[in-house]
């Protein structure tokens, strides 16, 4: 009696397992991952590629396909929003992170392009680097002391001349209180505003990051081309110092904590602030943009 029972529960059991593969979409545990057609793909190996592809063919994308990346990439025709996530994984995972953490970024990066809410800050008597009227706004609110506000600042000053009716960038100042030469850092670069001179002062403030001194932003001032004069006129002038407050305050409205702080069409960028990373939100962006 004993061993009928068994029996019948190894058939039941061998059922169930033969009606699972019947109902797996055909060939999914068996899909190769597609690494030639991935970005940097190829350049993989070891742990890394590992991590990338246990991430590539478990994480579900979030664009017009909602399936894992690996299913929205061997579509046909391929997801783009799910090629640029495939690119991304490997680039997570070449930089050493974990399934775990990837995951997470992916979530951050759906947040930036799809946010749950959008800011609307104010653009008034700011002058671009780029077109003011391309497609997509990038305000970054930064501290001139900052070494992480150099590299994105100067990453998206540098994509903005290259792509300049693609992406018009806007600076406002977010000074900390624990970098002591922010403040004379940020007036310096508002007085050069007063005499259309901003892009060239903050391009020098952060060449000259390691020393802001009060000498040094005076030699700055020079090599902008400022009227000497009026430049040490107006850092003095309190109305720079209420210029400066309120381009704070809007920031902390606009939700930024600390900086830099980055509005993509008014969308708060949550990703990794490299070069890399901000221009492949901006062409994600552009993307998004052609859709509607």
């Amino acid at each position: 009696m004993y061993e009928r029972f068994i029996m019948r529960i190894g058939i039941v059991v061998a059922l169930f397992l033969l009606l699972t593969l019947l109902a797996a979409p055909a060939g999914a545990a068996a899909r190769e991952v597609p690494w030639a057609s991935i970005a940097g793909g190829t350049d993989l190996g070891g742990a890394h590629k590992t991590v990338a592809e246990e991430v590539i063919r478990t994480a579900k994308s979030y664009g017009e396909c909602k399936g894992t990346i690996l299913e929205c990439i061997t579509a046909e025709p391929a997801d783009v929003i799910a090629s640029r996530l495939a690119a991304f994984v490997v680039r997570r995972a070449a930089a050493g992170n974990d399934a775990e953490q990837i995951r997470e970024s992916i979530q951050r990066r759906k947040l930036s392009a799809f946010a749950i809410r959008t800011y609307s800050p104010s653009y008034e008597g700011l002058v671009p680097s780029g077109n003011p009227g391309a497609p997509v706004k990038v305000l970054i609110y930064a501290d001139f002391e900052c070494p992480y506000c150099r590299v994105a600042s100067t990453a998206l000053r540098k994509l903005s001349l290259e792509e300049p009716d693609k992406v018009a960038f806007y600076f406002k100042n977010f000074p900390l209180k624990s970098h002591k030469r922010s403040v004379p850092a940020a007036l310096a670069y508002l007085a050069a505003l007063r005499q259309d001179a901003g892009w060239k002062m903050h391009d020098l403030l952060f060449d000259h990051q390691e020393d802001l001194s009060d000498e040094v932003l005076e030699k700055c001032a020079e090599s902008a081309g400022l009227d000497l004069a009026k430049y040490r006129a107006d850092i003095a002038d309190k109305a720079l110092i209420d210029r400066l407050r309120a381009e704070k305050t809007e920031g902390m409205k606009c939700g930024i904590k600390k900086s830099p702080g980055i509005l993509i069409n008014g969308k708060t960028y949550f990703g990794v602030k490299t070069a890399v990373e901000l221009r492949d939100r901006i062409e994600e962006e552009l993307y998004l943009l052609g859709k509607k």
